[in-house]
């Protein structure tokens, strides 16, 4: 199968690339610079596109694929950032142009940041009711994206994302700032109270599950791709420590919980496991 990916020298587009190659797919790795020396997407063709130009064929531009796995997206990290909310109708600009060229199987990269303030499991039928800009404009998406491919008959996947680790010196989430405090000689790293409980998915197995739901006939529409456990913030911090051998401490409850954060949610991944037993790779 023919797969192209969006957003590939990302922090998980390269995941996801080095999943479809080991899975023997051929991959036309997308992204908007040229790479650098960390940067590898051995076994894929990797190509330099502005998807956003509008004075191109971005269709043919990406290989005209079978499957395309849209994960390009600017400022995933902060939530606040105003270029979520301006950059909406470009990605579905883009996705309306891929459709009309030819596009039939689309996958998508989704966030539980959609879901707003819940507790508990989400599965694909939890209401969305997004609390910052981030989760505004991926639900936005998702909606509209939902309607553009049942018009076209498009096979469209949406493909819901909680919290990542791995490859923490290159993200910008609290495991890589951990990092940071440490090399700058920190003793101490304020957090909340760490009581939350959040689904974690470490960014390779991440890569596969997202391979994997992206290229399968058989699920549509939103598909969790997730561990499906609740785990502690404060025992994936300690945990996290203990492994890398860190000397720094945690300090709890110096921050307050973020207002859009719940006290406890976690993903249904009964696809995504389906998936990965399906595939013999671990659970």
């Amino acid at each position: 199968m023919r797969v192209s990916v969006t957003g590939a020298s990302g922090y998980v587009g390269r995941h996801v690339v080095k999943a479809l190659v080991d899975q023997e797919h051929t991959v036309v790795a997308v992204g908007r610079d040229q790479l650098t020396s960390g940067v590898g997407m051995a076994g894929a063709d990797y190509r330099v596109v502005d998807v956003f130009d509008e004075n191109i064929n971005v269709f043919h531009a990406i290989g005209a694929p079978d499957v395309c796995i849209h994960l390009a997206w600017q400022a995933g990290f902060n939530h606040q950032d105003p270029a979520h909310i301006g950059n909406m109708m470009k990605h579905y600009r883009l996705i309306e142009k891929l459709i009309a060229n030819g596009l039939k199987h689309l996958a998508v990269a989704g966030s539980m940041h959609e879901i707003g303030y819940h507790v508990g499991e989400v599965t694909d039928k939890t209401p969305a009711n997004p609390l910052n800009p981030y989760g505004v404009a991926k639900n936005f998406l998702r909606q509209a994206l939902t309607l553009l491919c049942e018009k076209n008959n498009v096979d469209f996947k949406w493909l819901r994302m909680y919290y990542i680790h791995g490859d923490d010196r290159i993200n910008n989430s609290i495991f890589s700032k951990l990092l940071t405090a440490e090399a700058e000689g920190k003793e101490t790293f304020p957090l909340n109270s760490g009581e939350m409980l959040y689904d974690f998915i470490e960014v390779s197995r991440l890569g596969v599950q997202i391979a994997l739901a992206s290229t399968q006939p058989d699920y549509h529409g939103v598909i969790n791709c997730s561990s499906g456990e609740p785990v502690a913030l404060r025992t994936m911090v300690e945990r996290f420590i203990e492994t890398n051998k860190l000397k720094i401490r945690p300090e709890y409850n110096k921050f307050p919980r973020r207002s859009y954060d719940s006290y406890a949610i976690w993903g249904n991944a009964d696809i995504a496991l389906a998936l990965e037993r399906k595939a013999g790779v671990r659970a």
